[in-house]
């Protein structure tokens, strides 16, 4: 059995045999596999999953026409999320799901990165378990099953600390202007993910070559200020920088405080106990010692695992603080925190036996909380009379909806600059009911479907609407309204 396993201090191998190679090969691929197989149900879901899977689906569909981020679609991510969904989208065969090969892939590379980093802090045990628990979190579902920028971004960053800790094995130039690039591109995706550049950068340093160090940097900046350029650097700063500096406050820091922990407790049951576990038994072992936790530095990996350990719970607090800074923290941000936590568990991880007590016991608990990703259900019957009607247009009409996801499902665009009816859009005054009206007026847009209290309690936008020439086509109960012209029906 593994020492790792056994809760014994790991030990990295020093060489890569070929048998050594295949294992890791053949660990990268179960986990991978697993990762795919809790998600194709929500792959092939035939609803929305979130917010964002409907929003950055129906911009997929825009891109097909021939718009562009940031110009002819409102973004609020990174200059290179959109790009990557479109690759996506073309990989998917521009089928209905087609896009949801982003997030299969990011949890696929996700999973693989955070077992990479592993290997070069603890033992082959070690990095299992902290791989599978990352490929399991439920927090990670939540930007890995539908669309979210999140999963890309994370994977990217982690895929950047494991390349800095093989720089670190054996450092050149082409490895740290590679680091770079990977690092780069994650922050484009999405500017959350710093903390990880943090250790990336801590890495580099670390290594004290200060040209192979200004090469990675310069890296990343030349693939920031690419994708940036690219759509100009005025619109991504309003519609990401601005956009997000100027976001009202959604939690007092206690509330957000408080938000951290109960999401990780309901989604990552898993990860809290195992976490606790191994907090304990490194305890017990620093005072039995009469030292830090872990064994001295000079272990066969590049940092050793004193080292290992503060690096990690560095990298946790800082995402920690981060999150709970971050004006608009949303649950699924939570999935930031969710790798050096579990790498921090695959440094000293507990027993065999007692990971798996610990993994039957919290199975029910971690399954309800996730259970509308891991087996979504079907639309209910206002929904799916809202994706009926709105299929019955014509193919090439419009749509205004607070529910971009139902527009997506029935394969109707929504105007580029409305694609995202995020509150944070309403409370910015980016979305008024003028604008609504302005939008509802072009000769392209057929119908407006109120689906919640986002454009529900727009004043005055029935009336507004009414002098359009809009007429109530349905109602689903509640503020979901349909309004349609009469000159638009197929």
């Amino acid at each position: 059995m593994p020492a790792a396993i056994r809760g014994t201090p790991a030990r990295a191998p020093t060489d890569s045999p070929p048998d050594a190679r295949r294992r890791w090969r053949l660990d990268a691929g179960l986990l991978a596999l697993g990762a795919v197989a809790l998600r194709l149900p929500a792959f092939f879901a035939d609803r929305h999953l979130t917010f964002d899977d409907g929003s950055y689906g129906v911009s997929a569909l825009l891109m097909r026409d021939g718009k562009l981020p940031y110009q002819d679609i409102f973004s609020s991510q990174g200059p290179l999320f959109l790009p990557i969904l479109y690759v996506a989208d073309l990989l998917g065969l521009r089928t209905a799901n087609g896009t949801r090969l982003l997030a299969l892939g990011a949890a696929v590379a996700l999973t693989v990165a955070t077992y990479a980093t592993a290997r070069y802090v603890t033992a082959r045990g070690g990095a299992l378990v902290a791989a599978g628990l990352v490929a399991t979190s439920g927090s990670v579902l939540y930007t890995t099953a539908g669309l979210a920028s999140d999963g890309p971004a994370l994977a990217l960053a982690v895929g950047a600390v494991a390349l800095a800790l093989r720089y670190r094995s054996a450092p050149s130039p082409g490895a740290a202007a590679v680091v770079g690039v990977v690092l780069g591109a994650a922050l484009s995706v999405k500017l959350l993910v710093l903390p990880a550049g943090l250790v990336v950068a801590f890495l580099l340093v670390g290594a004290r070559r200060p040209r192979d160090t200004g090469l990675a940097v310069g890296s990343a900046m030349a693939i920031g200020l690419a994708a940036t350029a690219t759509w100009g650097f005025g619109d991504v700063w309003e519609q990401y920088i601005s956009y997000h500096r100027e976001s009202a406050r959604i939690l007092s820091y206690p509330g957000a405080i408080r938000r951290l922990v109960v999401t990780l407790v309901e989604r990552d049951a898993f990860l809290v106990a195992l976490g606790m576990v191994v907090a304990f038994g490194m305890l017990v072992a620093a005072i039995r010692r009469g030292r830090g936790p872990g064994t001295a530095d000079g272990q066969d990996h590049p940092l050793g695992e004193r080292r290992a350990v503060l690096v990690l719970a560095g990298w946790t607090l800082a995402t920690a603080v981060v999150l709970v800074v971050e004006p608009a923290f949303w649950r699924p941000h939570l999935a930031q925190i969710v790798p050096p936590l579990a790498l921090l568990v695959g440094l000293r991880p507990p027993p065999l036996r007692l990971l798996g007590i610990v993994v039957v016991v919290l199975v029910p608990w971690q399954v309800a909380h996730t259970n509308d990703l891991l087996w979504p259900a079907d639309y209910d019957r206002a929904e799916q009379a809202a994706v009926t009607a709105l299929e019955a247009l014509p193919y090439d009409a419009l749509v205004i909806t607070d529910n971009p996801g139902l527009a997506w499902r029935a394969e109707r665009r929504i105007p580029g600059f409305l694609v995202d009816s995020s509150i944070k859009r309403i409370e910015q005054h980016q979305i008024t009911t003028a604008v609504l009206a302005r939008a509802a007026a072009r000769s392209d847009v057929c119908a407006v479907l109120v689906w919640d209290d986002r454009y529900g309690n727009r004043p005055h936008l029935p009336a507004r609407l009414a002098d359009i020439g809009y007429r109530v086509e349905a109602r689903y109960g509640g503020p979901r309204v349909l309004y349609e012209r009469p000159t638009c029906r197929a």
